[in-house]
Protein backbone atom coordinates (compact mmCIF):
# COMPACT_ATOMS: atom_id res chain seq x y z
CA UNK A 1 0.00 0.00 0.00
CA UNK A 2 3.03 2.58 0.84
CA UNK A 3 4.65 1.86 -2.69
CA UNK A 4 1.05 2.89 -4.37
CA UNK A 5 0.52 5.92 -2.20
CA UNK A 6 4.33 6.69 -2.69
CA UNK A 7 3.92 6.58 -6.85
CA UNK A 8 0.98 8.45 -6.47
CA UNK A 9 2.43 11.37 -4.75
CA UNK A 10 5.42 11.55 -7.44
CA UNK A 11 2.80 11.23 -10.05
CA UNK A 12 0.77 14.44 -8.71
CA UNK A 13 3.57 16.19 -7.92
CA UNK A 14 4.18 16.35 -11.19
CA UNK A 15 0.59 17.18 -12.23
CA UNK A 16 1.45 20.48 -9.84
CA UNK A 17 3.30 21.96 -12.76
CA UNK A 18 0.60 21.37 -15.20
CA UNK A 19 -2.17 24.13 -16.29
CA UNK A 20 -5.85 23.20 -16.12
CA UNK A 21 -7.58 22.01 -19.07
CA UNK A 22 -9.17 25.29 -19.56
CA UNK A 23 -5.61 26.39 -20.73
CA UNK A 24 -3.89 23.72 -22.54
CA UNK A 25 -7.06 22.96 -24.87
CA UNK A 26 -7.46 27.00 -25.02
CA UNK A 27 -7.71 26.69 -29.19
CA UNK A 28 -11.63 27.48 -28.77
CA UNK A 29 -11.14 29.71 -26.11
CA UNK A 30 -8.88 32.46 -25.64
CA UNK A 31 -10.75 33.57 -22.46
CA UNK A 32 -8.85 30.62 -21.01
CA UNK A 33 -5.82 32.64 -21.20
CA UNK A 34 -6.85 36.04 -20.52
CA UNK A 35 -9.57 37.75 -18.32
CA UNK A 36 -9.56 40.96 -20.61
CA UNK A 37 -11.23 38.76 -23.81
CA UNK A 38 -14.48 39.14 -21.66
CA UNK A 39 -16.81 40.71 -23.94
CA UNK A 40 -13.89 41.57 -26.74
CA UNK A 41 -15.82 39.93 -29.18
CA UNK A 42 -18.77 42.26 -29.17
CA UNK A 43 -21.22 39.39 -28.50
CA UNK A 44 -22.80 37.34 -26.27
CA UNK A 45 -21.67 34.02 -26.90
CA UNK A 46 -21.55 30.24 -25.37
CA UNK A 47 -18.88 27.61 -26.05
CA UNK A 48 -19.29 23.55 -25.38
CA UNK A 49 -16.27 21.55 -25.35
CA UNK A 50 -15.90 18.02 -25.15
CA UNK A 51 -12.64 16.08 -24.79
CA UNK A 52 -12.96 12.29 -25.91
CA UNK A 53 -10.23 9.38 -26.48
CA UNK A 54 -10.03 6.48 -28.32
CA UNK A 55 -9.15 3.67 -25.86
CA UNK A 56 -9.23 0.45 -27.72
CA UNK A 57 -12.71 0.75 -28.52
CA UNK A 58 -14.67 2.31 -31.61
CA UNK A 59 -16.69 4.30 -28.74
CA UNK A 60 -14.83 7.42 -27.18
CA UNK A 61 -14.41 7.87 -23.98
CA UNK A 62 -15.13 11.09 -22.70
CA UNK A 63 -12.49 12.68 -20.50
CA UNK A 64 -13.14 16.83 -20.14
CA UNK A 65 -16.48 18.78 -20.49
CA UNK A 66 -15.39 22.90 -20.76
CA UNK A 67 -18.63 25.71 -20.62
CA UNK A 68 -17.49 29.25 -21.22
CA UNK A 69 -20.15 32.20 -21.90
CA UNK A 70 -19.43 35.76 -22.22
CA UNK A 71 -20.57 39.19 -23.29
CA UNK A 72 -20.69 42.79 -22.88
CA UNK A 73 -22.24 44.36 -20.21
CA UNK A 74 -22.20 48.43 -19.07
CA UNK A 75 -23.29 49.61 -22.95
CA UNK A 76 -20.37 48.03 -23.94
CA UNK A 77 -17.53 49.21 -21.38
CA UNK A 78 -17.84 45.90 -19.59
CA UNK A 79 -17.78 42.44 -20.13
CA UNK A 80 -18.38 39.63 -18.38
CA UNK A 81 -17.41 35.63 -18.60
CA UNK A 82 -17.84 32.63 -16.83
CA UNK A 83 -16.03 29.29 -17.44
CA UNK A 84 -16.54 25.67 -15.62
CA UNK A 85 -14.79 22.51 -16.72
CA UNK A 86 -14.71 18.62 -15.27
CA UNK A 87 -11.34 16.87 -16.07
CA UNK A 88 -10.17 13.34 -15.93
CA UNK A 89 -7.62 13.93 -18.52
CA UNK A 90 -4.57 13.43 -15.99
CA UNK A 91 -5.71 10.62 -14.18
CA UNK A 92 -7.24 12.31 -11.14
CA UNK A 93 -10.55 13.89 -11.39
CA UNK A 94 -10.15 17.85 -10.91
CA UNK A 95 -13.25 20.51 -12.10
CA UNK A 96 -13.30 24.57 -11.92
CA UNK A 97 -15.07 27.69 -12.22
CA UNK A 98 -13.74 30.97 -13.24
CA UNK A 99 -15.36 34.17 -13.26
CA UNK A 100 -13.60 37.17 -15.60
CA UNK A 101 -14.45 40.53 -15.89
CA UNK A 102 -13.35 43.10 -18.41
CA UNK A 103 -13.31 46.95 -18.36
CA UNK A 104 -12.90 48.08 -21.74
CA UNK A 105 -12.25 51.95 -23.32
CA UNK A 106 -12.85 52.70 -26.58
CA UNK A 107 -9.67 55.23 -28.13
CA UNK A 108 -11.26 56.67 -31.00
CA UNK A 109 -12.52 55.03 -33.91
CA UNK A 110 -9.08 52.88 -34.13
CA UNK A 111 -8.87 50.39 -31.15
CA UNK A 112 -9.86 49.94 -27.39
CA UNK A 113 -8.45 48.65 -24.60
CA UNK A 114 -8.96 46.61 -21.84
CA UNK A 115 -8.15 45.79 -18.38
CA UNK A 116 -9.29 42.51 -16.95
CA UNK A 117 -9.30 40.06 -13.78
CA UNK A 118 -10.60 37.03 -13.28
CA UNK A 119 -11.24 34.87 -9.63
CA UNK A 120 -11.88 31.46 -9.38
CA UNK A 121 -11.34 28.15 -7.62
CA UNK A 122 -10.08 24.55 -8.69
CA UNK A 123 -11.43 21.21 -6.73
CA UNK A 124 -9.00 18.31 -6.73
CA UNK A 125 -7.86 15.22 -4.91
CA UNK A 126 -4.90 16.18 -1.99
CA UNK A 127 -2.57 13.26 -1.43
CA UNK A 128 -1.44 14.77 1.40
CA UNK A 129 -4.27 14.30 3.24
CA UNK A 130 -5.85 10.81 1.72
CA UNK A 131 -6.35 9.10 -1.19
CA UNK A 132 -10.18 10.10 -2.82
CA UNK A 133 -10.02 13.37 -0.70
CA UNK A 134 -10.76 16.71 -2.34
CA UNK A 135 -9.81 20.03 -1.31
CA UNK A 136 -11.09 23.47 -2.97
CA UNK A 137 -8.05 25.85 -4.19
CA UNK A 138 -9.42 29.64 -4.80
CA UNK A 139 -7.04 31.77 -7.20
CA UNK A 140 -7.44 35.05 -9.16
CA UNK A 141 -5.42 36.56 -12.00
CA UNK A 142 -5.03 39.50 -14.41
CA UNK A 143 -5.24 40.38 -17.84
CA UNK A 144 -4.83 43.36 -20.39
CA UNK A 145 -5.80 43.48 -23.66
CA UNK A 146 -5.33 45.71 -26.79
CA UNK A 147 -7.67 45.42 -29.61
CA UNK A 148 -8.02 47.06 -33.34
CA UNK A 149 -9.93 45.59 -36.43
CA UNK A 150 -6.94 43.57 -37.82
CA UNK A 151 -4.74 42.60 -34.77
CA UNK A 152 -4.17 42.28 -31.02
CA UNK A 153 -1.86 42.24 -28.08
CA UNK A 154 -2.78 41.30 -25.03
CA UNK A 155 -0.79 40.38 -21.56
CA UNK A 156 -2.06 38.14 -18.69
CA UNK A 157 -0.95 36.12 -15.66
CA UNK A 158 -4.53 34.02 -15.20
CA UNK A 159 -3.13 32.27 -12.14
CA UNK A 160 -1.27 35.83 -10.17
CA UNK A 161 -2.46 34.07 -6.80
CA UNK A 162 -3.43 30.80 -5.22
CA UNK A 163 -3.96 28.92 -2.26
CA UNK A 164 -1.93 26.03 -1.35
CA UNK A 165 -0.24 26.71 -5.08
CA UNK A 166 1.98 23.17 -4.66
CA UNK A 167 -1.09 21.31 -5.92
CA UNK A 168 -2.41 23.75 -9.18
CA UNK A 169 -0.22 25.29 -11.71
CA UNK A 170 2.39 26.33 -9.49
CA UNK A 171 4.59 27.19 -12.75
CA UNK A 172 1.98 30.53 -12.52
CA UNK A 173 2.55 31.67 -16.47
CA UNK A 174 2.93 34.97 -17.99
CA UNK A 175 1.24 35.08 -21.26
CA UNK A 176 2.01 37.33 -24.06
CA UNK A 177 -0.50 37.34 -27.22
CA UNK A 178 -0.21 38.58 -30.60
CA UNK A 179 -2.37 38.58 -33.23
CA UNK A 180 -3.45 40.02 -36.93
CA UNK A 181 -5.94 39.33 -39.66
CA UNK A 182 -5.30 39.02 -43.56
CA UNK A 183 -7.71 39.46 -46.47
CA UNK A 184 -11.59 39.91 -46.64
CA UNK A 185 -14.55 39.62 -43.86
CA UNK A 186 -16.81 38.39 -46.44
CA UNK A 187 -14.45 36.13 -48.97
CA UNK A 188 -11.12 34.87 -47.79
CA UNK A 189 -9.83 35.47 -44.25
CA UNK A 190 -6.47 34.68 -42.90
CA UNK A 191 -5.81 35.05 -39.09
CA UNK A 192 -2.59 34.52 -37.33
CA UNK A 193 -1.83 34.18 -33.53
CA UNK A 194 1.11 33.76 -31.52
CA UNK A 195 1.15 33.00 -27.64
CA UNK A 196 4.94 33.29 -26.03
CA UNK A 197 4.59 31.07 -21.88
CA UNK A 198 6.56 32.81 -19.63
CA UNK A 199 7.43 30.43 -16.64
CA UNK A 200 10.33 30.61 -13.84
CA UNK A 201 10.31 27.11 -13.00
CA UNK A 202 9.90 25.67 -16.11
CA UNK A 203 11.07 25.97 -20.07
CA UNK A 204 9.14 28.38 -21.69
CA UNK A 205 6.20 27.51 -24.00
CA UNK A 206 5.60 28.93 -27.65
CA UNK A 207 2.55 28.87 -29.85
CA UNK A 208 1.93 29.38 -33.21
CA UNK A 209 -1.87 29.56 -34.21
CA UNK A 210 -2.83 29.83 -38.09
CA UNK A 211 -6.33 29.44 -39.44
CA UNK A 212 -8.21 30.44 -42.76
CA UNK A 213 -11.97 31.36 -43.14
CA UNK A 214 -13.93 30.90 -46.54
CA UNK A 215 -16.28 33.44 -46.49
CA UNK A 216 -16.73 32.88 -42.73
CA UNK A 217 -18.48 29.35 -43.40
CA UNK A 218 -15.72 27.19 -43.76
CA UNK A 219 -12.60 27.13 -41.04
CA UNK A 220 -9.20 25.41 -41.27
CA UNK A 221 -6.56 26.05 -39.16
CA UNK A 222 -3.04 24.46 -36.99
CA UNK A 223 -1.50 25.18 -34.01
CA UNK A 224 2.16 24.71 -33.53
CA UNK A 225 3.00 24.12 -29.96
CA UNK A 226 6.03 23.93 -28.65
CA UNK A 227 6.19 23.42 -24.31
CA UNK A 228 8.18 22.19 -21.71
CA UNK A 229 5.97 19.24 -19.54
CA UNK A 230 8.21 17.61 -16.42
CA UNK A 231 11.46 19.11 -18.30
CA UNK A 232 10.55 17.14 -21.11
CA UNK A 233 10.29 19.45 -24.48
CA UNK A 234 7.13 18.53 -26.15
CA UNK A 235 6.41 19.51 -29.77
CA UNK A 236 3.07 18.65 -31.76
CA UNK A 237 0.71 19.97 -34.17
CA UNK A 238 -3.45 20.51 -33.35
CA UNK A 239 -4.79 20.29 -36.57
CA UNK A 240 -8.61 22.57 -36.23
CA UNK A 241 -11.60 22.40 -38.16
CA UNK A 242 -14.85 24.87 -37.89
CA UNK A 243 -18.08 25.06 -39.77
CA UNK A 244 -20.66 27.50 -39.45
CA UNK A 245 -24.23 26.01 -39.59
CA UNK A 246 -25.78 29.58 -39.19
CA UNK A 247 -25.83 32.86 -37.61
CA UNK A 248 -25.72 31.55 -34.37
CA UNK A 249 -24.47 28.01 -34.66
CA UNK A 250 -21.09 27.22 -35.78
CA UNK A 251 -19.31 23.49 -34.83
CA UNK A 252 -15.49 22.43 -34.46
CA UNK A 253 -13.26 19.84 -34.00
CA UNK A 254 -9.43 19.36 -33.26
CA UNK A 255 -6.97 16.72 -32.29
CA UNK A 256 -4.22 16.73 -29.74
CA UNK A 257 -1.96 14.02 -30.84
CA UNK A 258 0.33 14.69 -27.52
CA UNK A 259 -1.84 15.78 -24.52
CA UNK A 260 0.13 15.98 -21.69
CA UNK A 261 1.66 13.13 -20.29
CA UNK A 262 2.46 12.05 -16.54
CA UNK A 263 4.97 9.92 -15.68
CA UNK A 264 6.51 8.06 -12.34
CA UNK A 265 10.16 6.95 -11.89
CA UNK A 266 9.01 3.10 -12.25
CA UNK A 267 7.14 3.64 -15.38
CA UNK A 268 7.04 5.19 -18.63
CA UNK A 269 3.16 4.35 -19.31
CA UNK A 270 1.31 5.37 -15.84
CA UNK A 271 -0.24 8.23 -17.12
CA UNK A 272 0.34 8.15 -20.68
CA UNK A 273 -2.49 9.53 -22.96
CA UNK A 274 -4.05 8.70 -26.10
CA UNK A 275 -4.69 11.49 -28.37
CA UNK A 276 -7.86 14.19 -27.52
CA UNK A 277 -10.56 14.96 -29.74
CA UNK A 278 -12.12 18.11 -28.73
CA UNK A 279 -15.68 18.74 -30.39
CA UNK A 280 -16.75 22.24 -30.33
CA UNK A 281 -19.84 24.25 -30.11
CA UNK A 282 -20.86 27.55 -30.16
CA UNK A 283 -24.04 29.64 -30.02
CA UNK A 284 -23.68 33.58 -30.63
CA UNK A 285 -26.44 35.94 -29.33
CA UNK A 286 -29.07 37.01 -31.80
CA UNK A 287 -30.21 40.22 -34.39
CA UNK A 288 -28.20 43.12 -33.12
CA UNK A 289 -25.90 41.53 -31.05
CA UNK A 290 -24.01 39.36 -33.48
CA UNK A 291 -20.93 41.82 -34.55
CA UNK A 292 -18.17 41.94 -37.11
CA UNK A 293 -15.55 41.70 -34.92
CA UNK A 294 -12.69 39.78 -36.20
CA UNK A 295 -11.80 38.12 -32.86
CA UNK A 296 -14.51 35.33 -33.41
CA UNK A 297 -12.28 33.65 -36.43
CA UNK A 298 -8.80 33.14 -34.75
Amino acid sequence: MKKYFLAALIAFSSLANAQTILEDQFQFNFLAINPAFAGARESFSMNAMLGNQFNGTLRPQQIYQLFSTDGVIQQGRGGLGLQAFNSNSTGFNNSGVKVSYAYRKQIGDLFSVALGADVGFIYQPTILAGLGLKQMYPYAGLGGLLNAERFYVGLSKPVAFIKDEGLFNSKKPFYTMLGFSLGEYDGTMFNISALIETNKTEGNGFHLNGKAWFGRKFGLGVSYRSQEVNKIRVNKLIPMAEFQVSDAIRLGASYDSKPPTFQTPNSTSNFRQNGILQIYFRYEGLGSERSTNRLKYY
